[in-house]
């Protein structure tokens, strides 16, 4: 590049950087007041510019410090900044900050867009902080939690909290990428780069304490002495004391004293408590098994030393310590695919301590896998510590030691690459041979080193011992980082163009290497360290773009990025070992991973992501308004598509039926439905939702059902040219009355049901309104309800006459026809003394009263929503439900006919398809006290033996014509025709 071009970028940048600086400058003048709750007046701290002391006293709240007591005004600050902090220090604060903007602007946008996707809201949340002066003012974090959080409930006193944090919350705050926002609180002017930390709001013995010395008269900083001389296990006085030495030698020795220290401090020190002021225990943890031993006792002998020759007409006797792994399980599948001959694989669940009791002796081989990986290593107790240790370590000698006290020939241990220690930074290279010795980074990597050393100590001539030392696993339904990095793949458009390498090594080339190794003929070395890994080394960005190719999903790799990760990699703490974890070197030398008579490569980098990531399970998408919509009616066709491999996802209102859809193996999404009106703001919010949530889960076919889900999950759908089959449960009020609500209702399904693969009715009255209004017109087609699963409706036993019992079971509002139930109980009640009329269901607010009251006085029994309705049934004669609205099929009267009992019900639609009138019930007219009451006696009139019989007619009419069973095949027939 010659001097004018260079001097042209170098006019532009300068210029865009002015530019930028002067705007966010500007920007910053204008949200400061809001910043420090200038326009809030009852947010601001009465004792801002006071000193103060901290007076116990144990009639106060607890203090976020744990003591109870307040704090008492003893005078005015008199504290005066000095010229280095006024103008100096903020300078290079402004510097430092704005530099920080800009450069980490990449990161930053994309966590803003990943929480924006996941869970649309605000990006940021603000917290209250204390700082110069005791001035409150407003940190700034990602937001984590989502926007359904109870936001007048303390995070601790959520039920269940983890409910409520999303995943990329969950990930942010992992790797504390949650307080990158600060940066902004330091470019405004209510942080600075170094000083104490902000305390919170009320923590009023840490205020007290940091008086004592003028820590509250400096600006709170992102690291301060403290930090770097004990962090958070330091007691509260003895952090205000360092916090006072701090400003005793503020000055610009002292901040870059502090700054360098940081970096160092931030990148390896483990002893930050959360929450805590000096609960860190300083206890040491760990095995000895490495303690003196060589460099080459340490390393191990890498390969077999000679050729080797693998035997298939072997056939051996496999027993898999760690039953339910992700490896121990697809070695198994694999090998009893490709090797049926040669093996016979047992697993062995080593969280039963029965295990120890398990004979060996029958087993050629011992292949333990058990373990604990993954480890967040930064901030764990030593107790946790202690638990790697018992499994990685302990656990995989004492199997060991059984394996070769019960005369097993060969043990192979699952070690891994992690025992040499972390990835090289970015930038820098790591080259892994057989001279390289094992140095682990942390515990997790030392309790893999301690087992890996001490079972090969128990190695000889009658009893071999193979450690294998793996790079990063992965496959399809693999853990790890390989599931992260394929999620960003198929989200970010761009992804930085980064030229570094990595060993991984694909499940199924580790599956063709044990089953290689397993069979070998002679292993003349009675210990052997095994090096497996793909036949080439991997760029992150270059997985990545296959991973897009993949799934469709193309990404654009950008060199321009790189700068970012760059910077990233030098930033302390979790961030900078997060971006070299993903972007710096780790390999091992391909020649160490070649062993003579053993070929086991098969799988490239292409082939290995199109295994992983191609052939994914069909996606089926169900959006209801309620989950007792998909559970209740129709959770075999849930099942039905779980059993057959497809991908199963709900959209539902959370409910209680959501955990066991969950437990099944469904997928569910959280979109919350008004049931009731018609706001336009409301209508708008849910059509996006529903359009964000078909991005996310990318489904090969919709299925809708209610009415709002249908409209707007069409819509949605039909932008993305997705598949959407629409049930027609009923028109609903709004729809069925003449009038505004009805004309809005019909443009709406006609534009939603443009692209509608397939409509399905419940009844002829609710498809003959689509068809006199022309709406999906050669798309309709006419189903049994949602049927009615004979197995769980099986006949019960009638019960005997001496209570008549009679039951309401639906939603109780008035269009069911509760009025009328409730009437014309009062009426029989009186005249029949041996009745009970039984109401389940949702009570609507306005019938809240009128129910407790009939409820108190004892002519009805409520029960709220019920469960199990089928055996709810077993001691009720006759089932009534006397609606007037819009049904599609009504769900009860197919359960009671199905149960055995009589029904009563009005002459609608919905309703009269189930009752053949006088045969297996009654039919009455709608909105009709009288006629209900008259049914009822007529009812109470006939012997028992007659009503059971009147209940048999019901089960034979919905065997003949309502099984479940044709519901679910017609849906099966849409769903196999276009997916």
């Amino acid at each position: 590049m010659d001097k004018r071009k260079k001097k042209k970028i170098i006019g532009i940048t300068t210029v865009a950087m002015g530019a930028t600086f002067v705007g966010l400058t500007y920007f910053a003048k204008k949200q400061k007041p809001d910043s420090i709750f200038e326009n809030d007046p009852n947010q601001k701290n009465p004792l801002e510019g006071k000193r103060v002391i901290f007076v116990e006293d144990e009639k106060d709240k607890e203090n976020a410090d744990g003591i109870k007591g307040h704090l008492i005004e003893i005078g005015d600050s008199l504290y005066r900044p000095s010229f280095y902090e006024k103008y100096i220090k903020r300078g290079m604060d402004v510097l430092l900050s704005f530099g920080g903007l800009v450069v980490l602007s990449p990161i930053m946008g994309t966590i803003a867009l990943a929480i924006k996707l996941e869970d649309p809201g605000p990006v940021l949340f603000t917290q209250k902080r204390l700082g110069q002066n005791k001035q409150y003012f407003k940190l700034h974090k990602f937001r984590s939690m989502k926007m359904s959080t109870p936001h007048d409930v303390p995070t601790h006193m959520l039920d269940n909290p983890d409910q409520y944090i999303t995943k990329v919350g969950k990930f942010i705050r992992a790797h504390s990428l949650d307080e990158l926002p600060q940066i902004w609180d330091i470019f405004i002017g209510n942080m600075s780069v170094i000083g104490p930390r902000p305390g919170l709001w009320n923590q009023d013995l840490l205020t007290a304490e940091r008086d004592k010395c003028s820590a509250n008269d400096v600006k709170p900083g992102l690291t301060g002495w403290a930090q770097i001389n004990g962090r958070d296990e330091l007691e509260i006085p003895d952090k205000a004391k360092l916090d006072g030495e701090y400003v005793k030698h503020l000055g610009p020795k002292m901040d870059t004293k502090i700054f360098l220290d940081s970096l160092h401090v931030f990148s390896n020190d483990e002893s930050v408590v959360e929450g805590g002021t000096g609960e860190m225990k300083k206890t040491s943890v760990g095995r000895h098994y490495t303690d003196e031993k060589s460099k080459e006792d340490l390393i191990g002998p890498i390969g077999f030393g000679q050729p080797v020759e693998v035997d298939t007409t072997q056939h051996k006797k496999i027993l898999i310590t760690g039953k339910g792994s992700y490896i121990g399980e697809t070695f198994k599948e694999y090998a009893n695919h490709h090797y049926p001959d040669n093996f016979e694989i047992d697993t062995l669940d080593m969280l039963d301590p029965t295990w120890k009791e398990t004979d060996f002796s029958n087993y050629d081989v011992v292949y333990h896998v058990a373990g604990i990986a993954h480890a967040d290593v930064g901030n764990v107790s030593d107790e946790t510590k202690e638990k790697y240790y018992k499994v990685n370590t302990d656990l995989a000698i004492k199997v060991c030691q059984k394996a070769k006290l019960e005369h097993v020939k060969e043990f192979i241990f699952m070690s891994s690459m992690i025992v040499y220690g972390d990835s090289a930074p970015y930038g820098q290279e790591k080259i892994i041979d057989k001279d390289t010795v094992p140095n682990p980074a942390n515990f997790y990597g030392d309790s893999k080193l301690q087992a890996d050393v001490a079972v090969r100590e128990l190695a000889d001539d009658d009893f071999k011992v193979l450690v294998l030392r793996p790079p990063m696993i992965y496959g399809k339904g693999s853990k790890g980082n390989y599931p992260t990095l394929a999620k960003l793949a198929k989200k970010l458009p761009i992804f930085p163009d980064v030229n570094n390498e990595r060993s991984i090594l694909h499940i199924d080339n580790l599956c063709e290497f044990l089953c290689q190794i397993m069979l070998i003929k002679e292993q003349k070395e009675n210990a052997v360290v095994l090096i497996p890994q793909n036949p080439e080394w991997t760029k992150t960005s270059e997985m990545v773009k296959e991973i897009g190719n993949v799934t469709d999903e193309r990404v654009k790799l950008l060199k321009i990025l790189n700068l970012a990760v760059f910077v990233g990699g030098k930033v302390p703490g979790k961030i900078g070992e997060l971006v070299n974890k993903a972007f710096g070197n780790s390999c091992y030398k391909q020649s160490i991973s070649h062993y003579k008579g053993i070929d086991y490569q098969k799988v490239n980098l292409k082939e290995s992501v199109m295994r992983t990531e191609g052939n994914k399970k069909k996606k089926v998408l169900f959006l209801v308004n309620h989950d007792v919509v998909i559970y209740n009616f129709r959770l075999e066709i849930v099942e039905r598509l779980l059993a057959d491999g497809y991908d199963v996802s709900i959209s539902s209102p959370y409910g209680e039926r959501i955990d066991d859809l969950k437990a099944l193996g469904c997928h569910f999404y959280e979109i919350d439905v008004e049931r009731h009106g018609m706001n336009p703001i409301h209508e708008a919010k849910m059509l996006q939702s529903y359009r964000k949530l078909l991005v996310e889960v990318k489904p090969d076919i919709v299925l809708g059902f209610t009415i709002k889900p249908n409209i707007y999950g069409a819509m949605a759908a039909a932008e993305k040219n997705i598949p959407f089959v629409a049930n027609i449960t009923g028109l609903g009020t709004a729809v069925e009355n003449p009038g505004i609500a009805q004309k809005v209702s019909i443009i709406l399904y006609k534009i939603a049901f443009r692209k509608i693969q397939r409509v399905f009715f419940q009844n002829t009255e609710n498809q003959q309104f689509f068809i006199d209004h022309n709406i999906a017109i050669d798309k309709q087609k006419l189903i049994p309800g949602s049927g009615v699963n004979l197995d769980r409706f099986p006949v019960k036993e009638y019960p005997s006459d001496e209570i008549i019992r009679f039951a309401f079971i639906s939603r109780i509002m008035k269009e069911k026809g509760i009025d009328q139930y409730l009437e014309a109980a009062k009426v029989i009640k009186a005249e029949y003394p041996n009745t009970e009329f039984h109401i389940c269901g949702f009570c609507e607010t306005e019938y809240e009263g009128k129910l407790n009251e009939y409820n108190d006085n004892g002519i009805v029994i409520y029960h709220g929503m019920i469960r199990d309705v089928s055996s709810f049934l077993e001691n009720i004669h006759c089932v009534i439900h006397p609606t007037y609205y819009p049904e599609g099929l009504s769900n009860v009267l197919l359960e009671a006919s199905a149960s055995g009992r009589p029904i009563i019900a009005t002459d609608r639609s919905g309703c009269r398809e189930v009752i053949d009138d006088g045969i297996n019930g009654y039919m009455i007219p709608l909105k009709n006290s009288q006629a209900l009451i008259k049914a009822i006696n007529k009812f109470m009139k006939l012997d028992n033996e007659k009503r059971k019989a009147m209940g048999l007619a019901g089960r034979v009419k919905v065997e003949k014509e309502f099984d479940r069973q044709i519901v679910v095949e017609a849906y099966m027939r849409e769903i196999q025709n276009k997916v």
